[in-house]
């Protein structure tokens, strides 16, 4: 009887873990529970909210160096300095323009987070190659027009797509950034900006690869107690013709050729008087510990090379040389007879 009670206890105890782990876990066919045969079949569309983890592409765009970064900074803040003096001076009102920093993605990954309905607009940046973008919160867009048609500049409770109007109006504001834009590149490099094209619906947009590398100058724009972002994305290759000024790579070599005669010279010179250690091997075996503990004078150590066989000639521990051993008047010496490495 007693065995009897300790099954029971034990089965007791094993049903009270899997309500356990049931109700952590959920019901293995009720509901809400997790079915293995679904989990194995499910495919990347299948992720269960924003916080599934993403696949890694190894072709997504690389950092940029620390001068580029430094020289688009600066081009930033003087957006951002003359915007809101701009602005200010447009809207008759206080208009400020922060600069939120730089982002790295993709064309593709760039569109995908971009609200629908938006405000985005494909720009030409020559000498920059290809398009751009110029993104402005939508919200902030209607606010804009309210105040240049002398409107109380009040948040919009609903966004909607543009009426034709409304597009003209709003394409004049992204030319009005692109001004500010080039009036703050103009000490690195004259830039002529163009609207190509203003669109509601990011999926419209094309001329940028959807791999393409894009730079992403993020702003934050505040009208009173309004505020929305404002984004200038660029293309790093659009860069390339004016990617020396940007990012300047290497120092253009200003010595003469007599100059870099000496120097050249002097390096040689300095590498002759290098000292290096030289070593001819007579032959090697190996031994285990016993056997070298067990030496003593007068030992003869057999080793595996022929009496008339080449001798190995070793600099720095790298095999070099080939050589005979012989003899040069009164001291024994070794000819070299083919060289092994060349460096």
């Amino acid at each position: 009887m007693a065995r009897q009670g300790t099954r029971n206890d034990d089965s007791q105890d094993l049903d009270a873990a899997i309500n356990a782990a049931e109700s952590m876990a959920g019901a293995v066919n009720g509901v809400g529970g997790v079915d293995l045969d679904d989990v194995l079949r499910a495919g990347p569309e299948d992720s269960d909210g924003d916080h599934s983890p993403r696949r890694y592409d190894f072709y997504r765009p690389h950092n940029i160096s620390r001068t580029f970064e430094h020289n688009l900074q600066a081009v930033a803040d003087g957006f951002a300095k003359t915007g809101s003096i701009d602005f200010t001076s447009l809207l008759r009102m206080s208009v400020q323009i922060e600069y939120k920093g730089l982002r790295q993605c993709t064309f593709g990954e760039y569109v995908a987070d971009l609200p629908n309905p938006t405000c985005v607009a494909s720009v030409t940046m020559a000498p920059l190659k290809g398009h751009a973008l110029v993104h402005v919160d939508l919200g902030l867009g209607f606010v804009f027009m309210k105040k240049l048609m002398g409107g109380i500049p009040d948040a919009e409770d609903t966004v909607r797509e543009f009426t034709e109007i409304e597009r003209g109006i709003n394409a004049g504001m992204i030319e009005r950034f692109l001004d500010i834009f080039r009036r703050s590149a103009t000490k690195f490099v004259k830039i002529e900006p163009a609207c190509v094209s203003l669109e509601n619906n990011a999926n419209y947009i094309s001329g940028i690869n959807e791999g393409e590398s894009l730079i992403i100058m993020k702003f934050q724009i505040r009208l009173d107690t309004v505020e929305g972002p404002v984004h200038l994305a660029i293309p790093q290759s659009a860069f390339g013709p004016v990617r020396d000024v940007f990012d300047p790579r290497d120092i253009l070599e200003m010595r003469t050729a007599p100059e870099l005669r000496d120097d050249r010279r002097k390096i040689m010179d300095m590498v002759r008087a290098t000292s290096s250690e030289l070593v001819v091997v007579l032959g090697e075996v190996e031994m285990n510990l016993e056997e070298v503990m067990k030496l003593v004078p007068g030992d003869i150590l057999h080793l595996p090379q022929a009496v008339n066989g080449p001798l190995r000639v070793r600099i720095e521990g790298q095999d070099a040389w080939l050589g005979e051993a012989g003899r040069l008047g009164q001291k024994r010496a070794v000819k070299l007879t083919r060289q092994l490495n060349k460096e």
